[in-house]
């Protein structure tokens, strides 16, 4: 991998977005979700950028919609039940994100 492919969030840092998303299912409290905007919203502008520089647009659009979709500065509200889906979503664009980004 060249010097300019470096990634800039690890693995570690996507799993982890993953999992905070999928533990998001359950009901916690309020805290938890605004930690889980700005750590969705951050992993997800971080892998669309990557994203879009390596030229696979289809991954930056996914990416950056999480992204939009979890911004903590101006934030959508939806039903819990709409959350969940969303949440689940999110960690699973995550995860097959990540498997994308290692091939």
């Amino acid at each position: 991998m060249a010097a300019t492919d470096r990634s800039w969030a690890p693995n570690w840092v996507v799993i982890a977005a993953a999992v905070l998303c999928f533990a998001a299912v359950a009901d916690l409290p309020y805290g938890f979700y605004r930690l889980l905007r700005w750590v969705a919203c951050g992993v997800g502008t971080i892998l669309a950028v990557e994203a879009f520089r390596r030229g696979r647009i289809s991954w930056a659009w996914g990416f950056g919609i999480v992204a939009v979709i979890f911004n903590p500065l101006i934030p959508f509200s939806f039903e819990k039940d709409v959350w969940r889906f969303l949440d689940a979503g999110a960690g699973v664009v995550f995860l097959l994100g990540l498997k994308s980004r290692n091939n």
